[in-house]
C-alpha cells in the first residue's frame, strides 16, 4: 500500500463495510480502526550494519456491541472486501457470546485540533540508504571519541504510518504520521576491563536526526564507566537522570494514573483524586496536542479529540488518564488517552504499536515533567552522599510502585562530587514515597518515546551496596 490511492481504496471498503453493519438492528456500537504502516529499518551489531528490507502492515480491527454492552473484536491484515466483512461479522458473532461490559461505550463525533508537525514527506520517501548513513553515522561518532568505545547494538528506523477510524456516532477521522528514531549501544574495553553497556537514544517527528550527538553520548557514557568500584550499603540522595525516570519511574507514573487501574481499585492513587501526591515541585501534564510531540496525534485511538491535561499541579493530582469507558464509569472527562500502542522491549513494534489487532488500552502521549531550574551538575555539587542513577534494570511492581532494580549504570557522589562508578549495587524503595522526598527537578528534558523527562532528585532513598566491608 504505497500510494494515497492505495490507502483511499482500503478506506472506502472498510466505511463500505461499516455502511452494511448498519443494517444490523442488534448493533448498539460499531468502530472499524484501520492503518497502514511502513517501516524502514538498519541494525548496528558490532560496528557493523545489517540493512532490512521495508516492513509494511495494514489491517483493520472491528469493535462490535450489542445490547446489554456485549463487546466482540476481531481483525485481519488481508484487505479485499469479503475478508474485511467476514472480520466485522466474525466480532459480531463474538459479541453475542460474550458477558456484560459495564458503561462500555464510543465517543461521539467532536472537533480534534490540527496538530503541527506530524508527518514529514521526507521519512515518507526515506530509502536504507538514508538509515544507513545515520547508523555511519552514528557508529563513527562513538568510536570516533574514544579508541577504547566499540558500537555494540543500534538501530535506525523511520516509520510513516496512516491512522483511520470510524464509528457509528459520527466519529469519521484520518491522519499520516511520522517518526524517526536513532539507538546506539556502546560498550568498552581497556587493558582486560570490559566495561556494561551505555546508550543513547533519539525520537523525532522529522528525518532531522542528530546521530553524532547520540553516538558521542553513547561513548562519553561508556568512557566513565571504566574503573567502577563497589561501595556499602547507605540510605542517601539519588540523583535519576532523565533515562532512569524515563523507565521504571514513569511506568510507576503511568500505571497510577490510568482510569482503568483507578475503576479497578489497583491505582495506589484511587482515593487521591484533589489530594497531594508529590513535592510541590513537581507538575506533570500530557499533552496529545504537543506540536512535533513524538506522541501527539490530532485523535486517541477511539477517535476522541487530543488535549492538553494538567495531570499534577504542584503536586496536587488533579486529573487520571481515561479513554471512553473509564471516563463514562467515573463519570469524568474523557482525556483522549485511548492507545492501541505495543508495551514490550522491540523498538520498531513499539513505535508502529499493535493498531488493528488490538483493542485500545490507556496511555499517555507525551507525558512531561515541567522542567527546574537547576543542572544536574548542581545537584551533584550539593549531594554530601549519594548515587547518579543513568540507568537501571529491573520491572515496578504493578500497583505499589516498589522498585528493586539494579544499578546498571550509576556513580558514587561525596563530598559534592562524583568519586567513581559504581560496580553493582541495588536502589530498593517505593516510588510514591520518593514524589513526597524530591528535593530537585532538573533542566535537563529528554524527550522519549511517550515522556519527556528531566533529572529528578531524592532523598532518603535506599541504596544496597555490593561491597561487603
Amino acid at each position: 500500500m504505497n500510494s494515497l490511492e492505495d490507502w483511499q481504496a482500503f478506506s472506502d471498503l472498510v466505511h463500505k463495510t461499516m455502511t452494511k453493519l448498519g443494517r444490523f438492528s442488534e448493533i448498539s456500537l460499531a468502530e472499524s480502526f484501520f492503518t497502514n504502516s511502513e517501516s524502514t529499518e538498519v541494525t548496528i551489531r558490532n560496528s557493523q550494519i545489517f540493512t532490512q528490507n521495508k516492513r509494511v502492515d495494514s489491517g483493520v480491527g472491528f469493535r462490535i456491541a450489542v445490547p446489554h454492552n456485549r463487546v466482540g473484536f476481531a481483525c485481519t491484515n488481508i484487505v479485499n472486501e469479503r475478508t474485511i466483512l467476514e472480520a466485522a461479522q466474525q466480532a459480531l458473532g463474538i459479541a453475542k457470546a460474550s458477558a456484560e461490559l459495564g458503561n462500555f461505550c464510543m465517543p461521539f463525533k467532536r472537533k480534534v485540533p490540527s496538530v503541527k508537525g506530524l508527518c514529514d514527506p521526507r521519512i515518507i520517501e526515506a530509502r536504507v540508504e538514508d538509515a544507513v548513513d545515520v547508523a555511519e553515522r552514528a557508529i563513527n561518532a562513538a568510536e570516533g571519541f574514544d579508541k577504547r568505545v566499540i558500537a555494540k547494538d543500534g538501530r535506525v528506523i523511520f516509520t510513516s504510518q496512516r491512522v483511520g477510524i470510524e464509528n457509528n456516532q459520527g466519529v469519521d477521522l484520518e491522519e499520516q504520521r511520522t517518526e524517526a528514531v536513532v539507538y546506539l549501544g556502546g560498550g568498552g574495553e581497556q587493558e582486560g576491563e570490559v566495561t556494561s553497556s551505555c546508550y543513547d537514544i533519539q525520537f523525532s517527528r522529522t528525518i532531522d536526526l542528530t546521530p553524532e550527538a547520540v553516538g558521542e553520548s553513547a561513548a562519553q557514557q561508556v568512557t566513565q564507566m571504566f574503573n567502577p568500584k563497589p561501595v556499602k550499603s547507605f540510605q542517601g540522595t539519588v540523583i535519576f537522570a532523565p533515562q532512569a525516570v524515563s523507565y521504571q519511574i514513569v511506568e510507576v507514573l503511568i500505571d497510577a494514573l490510568q482510569g482503568s487501574n483507578v475503576l479497578s481499585g489497583k491505582s495506589a492513587w484511587s482515593d487521591k483524586a484533589g489530594q497531594n501526591v508529590a513535592q510541590d515541585s513537581l507538575t506533570l501534564i500530557d499533552d496529545a496536542s504537543l506540536p512535533h510531540g513524538v506522541g501527539a496525534r490530532s485523535f486517541d485511538d477511539e477517535g476522541s479529540a487530543s488535549q492538553k491535561t494538567m495531570i499534577v499541579d504542584k503536586g496536587n493530582l488533579q486529573s487520571f488518564l481515561h479513554n471512553a469507558t473509564s471516563a463514562e464509569a467515573m463519570g469524568s472527562e474523557n482525556t483522549g488517552n485511548a492507545s492501541r500502542s505495543i508495551q514490550g522491549f522491540d523498538l520498531a513494534d513499539m513505535i508502529i504499536g499493535q493498531g488493528y489487532r488490538t483493542t485500545p488500552a490507556i496511555a499517555p502521549a507525551n507525558l512531561t515533567v515541567h522542567p527546574g531550574n537547576k543542572s544536574q551538575e548542581e545537584f551533584i555539587s550539593e549531594t554530601s552522599k549519594g548515587v547518579l542513577v543513568t540507568s537501571m534494570a529491573g520491572f515496578p511492581q504493578a500497583g505499589s510502585g516498589m522498585i528493586s532494580a539494579q544499578l546498571s549504570q550509576a556513580f558514587f557522589i561525596e563530598g559534592g562530587e562524583v568519586k567513581h562508578p559504581m560496580k553493582g549495587g541495588m536502589i530498593s524503595g517505593v516510588v510514591f514515597d520518593w514524589l513526597q522526598t524530591i528535593s530537585g527537578i532538573g533542566d535537563d528534558p529528554k524527550q522519549f518515546q511517550n515522556c519527556t523527562v528531566p533529572s529528578i532528585r531524592v532523598e532518603d532513598a535506599k541504596i544496597v551496596g555490593a561491597s561487603r566491608g
